[in-house]
């Protein structure tokens, strides 16, 4: 689901910086605007993912040793 939603804004991003009215500021916009939150919404699922499946190894590590 927030594939989709992560979908809809960079295209609405990439279209802003693109119609922007000199390069240097368009590059901006889409560093700032596009490619850093995107960075952090991806780093934020990469480290969800792997605490969640840290948590389920220990959950199974302390079922087995019961």
């Amino acid at each position: 689901m927030w594939h989709i939603i992560a979908i809809g804004y960079l295209f609405v991003t990439v279209l802003f910086a693109a119609a922007q009215p000199g390069i240097a500021r368009a590059l901006i916009y889409l560093l700032f605007w596009s490619v850093l939150p995107s960075l952090f919404a991806f780093w934020v699922v990469k480290t969800r993912r792997r605490n969640k499946l840290m948590k389920m190894q220990e959950d199974k590590a302390e079922n087995r040793a019961d």
